[in-house]
């Protein structure tokens, strides 16, 4: 199945009443998690002999985490006593080192993760090679639902690969310039990927060129329901959405500074694309948004000076908290209606380069100096208090938090050389 190469901006069929959502990390509902509201402390903390993780995935009594970098591998710990299940390393991969950069998807019994940017299927019980599929894009994340795998192919194929045998079900062909390699999500029988298109335009004296879009695909046949053209403002050629969130009926994903909600039936703006624009140093100026995340009634996301909460309805800005945060990582995350985030909310924005005096008509603009790394916080949703916060001594001073996995009652977070769950 090849995507047509032709131009058409939104529009299409209707998807169907969305009720029960899966996403690519086999993740129970944050809503339905009990949060972690009184000030922590380190339960667990586990060392397999590196320093970076990846981002993690629950299943079961059981936490599955990758080392994304050094010497590779995917490690499958005990949530309940922190100890070491088993560890895989499989040999013979076409890249050598097998890195997990992503989050494991959980589907029955089987694990699915790039290692490496090759596919590989794991017993969840032993860490056992069950089988291996195609080499992925850089970056890949894998979504599972309802018995199959979806993963985007370094070939520029998304594959829909039964998840017990890893037997392709069906592939959609993208352009091969420029891979574009959003996260898959599924819900209610459509699974939302980005991909690129030929697109050739009316005029005949213009030539085709490349256009990213955002893809509705039916999750079982993978014949497209629609496709939507994600340009930034003011910007040709596409951008790759990331960090989306499925909801009855709305897509909401960024890329840079856009902010883009998609109505899932007809593949419509339903608001926007919106820039995210905030003073930085005097000067107004587009800004990144990271760590986006499903708040309820609000999305939720980290600029370097502020995190910021968007009304889902409007994509107006419902509330937000000046501060320092790292949009490098986050560590953003929801468990009931509290928020985990990283960063100094409150505090003076900080100088983009250290030392620097920046003017301003005439006058030097008033920019405070980084504040340490490693501070995970607690926001209460409704009130909007800091219910705490938690530095951790590691020995490379002030190291930043990475991927936080709500628990009930608590979370796991990979901090310097470890991977911590605090209650």
């Amino acid at each position: 199945m090849t995507v047509a190469n032709v131009a058409r901006r939104g529009g299409g069929a209707i998807v169907g009443a969305a009720l029960c959502t899966v996403l690519a990390l086999a993740q129970p509902d944050p809503s339905s998690i009990g949060p972690l509201r009184n000030a922590p402390t380190e339960k667990l903390a586990v060392n397999p002999g590196f320093r970076d993780w990846g981002p993690t995935t629950i299943a079961g009594t059981t936490i599955l985490g990758g080392n994304s970098s050094n010497r590779g591998g995917l490690f499958a710990v005990d949530t309940l006593t922190g100890k070491l299940k088993w560890t895989s390393r499989p040999a013979g991969l076409p890249h050598g080192n097998p890195f997990v950069a992503t989050a494991p998807a959980v589907s029955g019994g089987v694990v699915i993760t790039p290692m490496g940017n090759t596919l590989v299927a794991l017993s969840l019980a032993t860490g056992k090679e069950i089988w291996r599929g195609p080499d992925t894009a850089q970056g890949a994340t894998v979504a599972v639902n309802s018995g199959l795998a979806y993963v985007l192919g370094a070939d520029s194929n998304f594959y829909a690969l039964d998840a017990t045998t890893g037997g392709e079900k069906w592939k959609v062909a993208f352009a091969r310039s420029g891979s574009c390699d959003s996260v898959p999500v599924v819900r209610d029988g459509i699974v939302y990927v980005s991909g690129n298109v030929l697109v050739t335009p009316a005029d005949a004296n213009r030539s085709a060129s490349y256009y990213r879009h955002l893809f509705a695909l039916d999750a079982n046949t993978g014949v497209e329901r629609w496709r939507y053209p994600s340009a930034p403002l003011g910007g040709t050629g596409g951008v790759c959405v990331s960090q989306p969130i499925v909801t009855a009926d709305a897509f909401f994903a960024v890329s840079a500074s856009t902010l883009y909600a998609v109505n899932v039936a007809t593949g419509r703006d339903r608001w926007g694309p919106l820039e995210v624009r905030r003073t930085v140093e005097g000067r107004v100026r587009s800004v990144a948004v990271r760590g986006l995340v499903d708040a309820g009634s609000v999305l939720v996301g980290v600029t370097s000076g502020s995190l910021i909460a968007f009304d889902k309805a409007s994509g107006k800005t419902a509330w937000e908290i000046p501060g320092q945060y790292r949009e490098s990582s986050p560590s953003t995350a929801v468990a009931g209606r509290v928020l985990y985030f990283q960063g100094h909310p409150g505090a003076e924005p900080a100088a983009e380069v250290q030392g620097r005096i920046v003017y301003s008509g005439g006058r030097p603009v008033v920019s405070a100096a980084a504040l340490p790394a490693g501070r995970l916080n607690a926001l209460d949703l409704d009130t909007r208090a800091i219910l705490w916060s938690f530095s951790r001594p590691t020995a490379e001073p002030n190291w930043a938090f990475g991927f936080v996995t709500p628990v009930e009652g608590g979370l796991w977070v990979d901090s310097y050389q470890a991977l911590v769950k605090l209650q």
